[in-house]
């Protein structure tokens, strides 16, 4: 680059009273890096719920008034490197991962990301994701898609409970989403888990079938609890499940928790990312997240089940996993639609028009 001072443009706001907005600032490529830093040209990033919780959350009095950044999923292209970075990344270099932050000044939704690729892990190099010649979607794209999505289902599996095997049955409310998305694929390809059955609308049943789901029921049909009763006792042999995964916020299942899931002693779970009631993207407060509801069904000494709230946990390698099941064709990041970087309020539109079967990415170049 002949000019190194260049100006990196964001998607950023202030607090829950600003709207999102792009920022532009000068950096000066020679030096906005620390010795053991990166710095990544971005050219993908994909949005998430937790961006639009952060920011509806976000009170200047508590979290300071300076700009906040978007989005934690990116890929990109290393153009600079500190000299006491590890020799395996180079300049040049196709990299993806997740940039963990809550209210960072550095997000991912940028041009340019600046971090230190031993300490923000999960970062990798770059998969390619087969395709064939209709498929309309880039690697950056696709590698932009995956990792926080994948890294949640893959913690949930993997960190709570680890015996899986061609016996054990989960149960999935919410089947149609992202994370869900990659959990069936992780667990029958990965886990090898004999059954997983999900909770769909009657709508995405035929959709959701083809993604490696044993067993389907509505929730737009009927009684939840009932339609999963009737399949347990017709197909399942009425034995409970293992594990209960709610990727969308429920709690229909707690009054009568004991007829579904597994007794405590055998190592059964009921992990939720979302709460115990399904979240308004439009109109979030605290009290999704910290009512009485919730605390009492995490603090409570004397429930008779294991209930877990589940994140991404880098330190258990799930980017690894992640390549090795997108190399094998095991897993490929679903695509709900992309928009360029310029779009980024239609990108943000459809996210919380909660419609979307698959991500929505932001291509940055």
């Amino acid at each position: 680059m002949s000019n190194e001072v260049i100006v990196n443009k964001s998607v950023t706001y202030v607090n829950n009273t600003t709207p999102v907005t792009i920022t532009s600032s000068e950096i000066d490529l020679r030096s906005c890096y620390q010795d053991d830093e990166i710095v990544i040209e971005v050219h993908a990033a994909a949005l998430n719920p937790i961006d639009f919780i952060t920011h509806q959350l976000c009170n200047s009095y508590l979290f300071g008034k300076y700009a906040k950044t978007y989005s934690r999923d990116y890929s990109g292209v290393i153009i600079k490197v500190g000299k006491n970075v590890d020799d395996c990344w180079k300049i040049g270099d196709k990299v993806n991962g997740m940039y963990n932050h809550i209210y960072g000044e550095r997000g991912t939704l940028t041009h340019y990301l600046v971090l230190n690729p031993a300490k923000d892990i999960p970062i990798t190099h770059m998969i390619e994701v087969p395709k064939d010649d209709s498929d309309p979607y880039d690697d950056f794209v696709y590698a932009a898609a995956w990792p926080l999505t994948f890294g949640t289902a893959f913690s949930v599996l993997n960190d709570f409970k680890r015996d899986w095997n061609s016996n054990s049955k989960v149960l999935v409310i919410g089947a149609s989403t992202s994370v869900s998305y990659a959990f069936v694929h992780i667990a029958k390809n990965y886990f090898n888990i004999g059954t997983v059955a999900g909770i769909c609308s009657k709508s995405s049943i035929e959709r959701n079938k083809d993604l490696g789901y044993d067993y389907l029921v509505p929730y737009d049909e009927g009684s939840i609890v009932e339609n999963v009763k009737k399949l347990k006792q017709s197909k399942l042999e009425n034995e409970k499940f293992d594990m209960i995964f709610d990727s969308v916020g429920n709690h229909e299942f707690f009054p009568v928790i004991d007829q579904f899931l597994k007794p405590k002693e055998k190592n059964s779970f009921y992990v939720t990312i979302a709460g115990n009631n399904k979240a308004d993207y439009k109109n979030i407060t605290w009290r999704d997240f910290v009512s009485l509801s919730l605390v009492f069904t995490a603090l409570n000494p004397f429930k008779k089940y294991n209930w877990r709230f589940g994140h991404p946990s880098p330190s258990n390698n799930f980017i690894e996993v992640g390549n090795e099941m997108i190399k094998n064709g095991t897993y490929k990041p679903p695509i709900d639609s992309v928009y360029r970087f310029e779009q980024y309020k239609e990108a943000i539109d459809r996210i919380m028009s909660n419609r979307a079967k698959g991500k929505v990415v932001i291509k940055m170049k």
